[in-house]
């Protein structure tokens, strides 16, 4: 099956047909003149790397890539059963998403330390807890896969289950259970629920995850706002939330998505954008990272 490509000049032209720039204002979007616009879309002429990263960059920002996503759902059938089957693209899956959950989050380890830590190899230079957030995070994941099926409803205890795996061997952050204190987000003034808020907050959370909607996408981007917001534990909830995401797009039959540490910013950039009701950044982070998943899928 063949990957998801979209070329410079399919992104510049849906930015006209869709996003409703014209020849001349993306000349000025990406710094060039209108003759170079001209070259790329009628003569074939390629961009420079810098300017099809500019492309691409107002691309992702104008031009909805729900629509993209939601073509992929007919043609890969049920992923849970490709990732359960070929285990290769599973294991390939699961180290991509050890490393770069982890990386956001602030790990040292490399995707090559990443991959000794996975097979029980020893990692040098590497302090235990580095080694173990590795090892957890891929058994969180082997957890994942062994309960998963279409249509796989999240429950509370899921959510807590997956956390003590994630946390396993870290006491101090109560591994499956909720925080018993408050906690500071990095970076941002958003006022977070008190302890004690936290488990009606949850029930509220679970009640309605698993509603999707006609727009599940964009609702499970929503829920993923939603989590962070709640931060039900001590430590853990980026790693716990980002299995989450990947548990909804599975079980309704989307290709797992796979946010990079490249895309970091971007990320928190989205979530802090849902601070203020506004979701698109997130929604097409998410989608652009569904697409990734399923080149993964396709390689």
């Amino acid at each position: 099956m063949a990957q998801i490509v979209i070329s410079d000049k399919q992104k510049l032209g849906q930015l006209i047909r869709e996003a409703g720039f014209s020849r001349s204002e993306l000349a000025r979007a990406v710094e060039v003149s209108y003759r170079t616009v001209y070259r790329w879309l009628d003569q074939g002429v390629m961009p420079h790397p810098r300017q099809s990263r500019r492309i691409d960059e107002l691309f992702k920002e104008y031009v909805d890539l729900s629509g993209v996503v939601e073509g992929i759902i007919g043609k890969i059938g049920n992923p849970i059963k490709l990732l359960r089957k070929e285990i290769g693209i599973r294991a390939k899956f699961f180290l991509l998403m050890t490393y770069n959950s982890n990386a956001i989050e602030g790990s040292r380890m490399t995707i090559k330390e990443t991959e000794k830590a996975i097979k029980g190899e020893k990692v040098r230079g590497r302090e235990f807890f580095e080694v173990l957030e590795a090892v957890n995070h891929n058994n969180a994941l082997l957890y994942m896969m062994e309960v998963i099926c279409p249509g796989f409803k999240i429950t509370e205890e899921y959510i807590l289950k997956v956390h003590s795996i994630v946390m396993y061997g870290f006491l101090d952050k109560l591994p499956g259970k909720y925080r018993t204190g408050y906690v500071n987000l990095t970076n941002t003034e958003k006022k977070l629920p008190s302890a004690q808020m936290v488990p009606a907050e949850m029930r509220r959370f679970v009640k309605n995850i698993n509603q999707y909607g006609k727009e599940p996408v964009k609702k499970i981007a929503r829920d993923h706002y939603e989590f962070e917001a709640i931060h039900p534990f001590f430590d853990g909830n980026g790693r716990v939330g980002r299995i989450l995401l990947l548990t909804q797009l599975l079980a309704k039959g989307y290709p797992p998505a796979i946010i990079e540490v490249s895309d970091r910013y971007k990320y928190y950039f989205g979530l802090e954008k849902g601070d203020l009701g506004d979701f698109k950044n997130l929604i097409q982070m998410l989608c652009d990272s569904i697409i990734k998943g399923y080149n993964l899928l396709f390689a």
